[in-house]
């Protein structure tokens, strides 16, 4: 007599794959509409130096009431190299008020300061920034909430261009090799224009001492006849 697998058993394990099948076909689909919003530190390509504090939704649904606590304060407009002052704790913007409605790929992009100035502000620590927000997800009454935990630090910009305070110099000396120019520009425009104006003052004066003007006609002041 062959064994047979009991017909219970098999449905159980029919329940089994089916339920499971769906945990990971609802997974999936959430993974497809839900937000993810995220805090990370970017250098500017604009302004070498800068590094901005960016808020970005990278998930793909839109987050609503998103508040963001941290470990620590914040540095806010915390500029300079060497000799930074300590930057003031901030106090104002999207990471402390909060954002009410961010879409997917939205960014919130804060000018947070330089290398030494940040520097001064953080030192080796890390800012934890966790944001918590909801979403609306198909088929719920209710939101969805979510959290997120971002890592910050400042070390890793060390050796980099946002590190690089020649960037500032250089782009100092070519504005002023730009002014430079531009003066020494001008000031041949103005020789040659001065030039120019002589040369018409001159060119009047001997008008002047050639002919007359009589009754709306010109006359030679050496001859006793008049030409028009």
């Amino acid at each position: 007599m062959e064994d047979t697998i009991p017909s219970e058993i098999l449905s159980l394990v029919a329940l089994v794959i089916a339920f499971t099948s769906t945990i990971i076909n609802y997974l999936l689909l959430r993974l497809h509409r839900d937000p993810e919003v995220i805090v990370y530190a970017a250098s500017d390509h604009r302004r070498p130096s800068i590094i901005n504090l960016v808020i970005e939704n990278i998930g793909k649904g839109l987050a609503f009431d998103v508040k963001f606590e941290t470990n620590r304060s914040i540095p806010q407009r915390a500029f300079g190299f060497e000799n930074a002052p300590n930057p003031k704790p901030m106090d104002n913007g999207p990471l402390i008020i909060g954002i009410p409605s961010l879409g997917v790929g939205e960014k919130r992009i804060i000018t947070w300061g330089q290398f030494g100035g940040l520097n001064k502000g953080l030192g080796d620590d890390v800012l934890d920034i966790t944001a918590t927000y909801r979403s609306c997800p198909m088929l719920r009454f209710t939101k969805q909430k979510h959290k997120t935990k971002s890592r910050i630090d400042i070390k890793s910009f060390k050796g980099t261009d946002a590190s690089d305070h020649n960037c500032d110099k250089k782009a100092a000396e070519q504005l002023g090799n730009i002014a430079k120019s531009l003066i020494n520009l001008t000031d041949i425009i103005q020789k040659t224009l001065g030039v120019a104006l002589k040369q018409e003052e001159t060119a009047k004066e001997e008008f002047k001492k050639l002919y007359g003007w009589n009754d709306g006609k010109i006359y030679f002041k050496n001859e006793d006849h008049k030409k028009e």
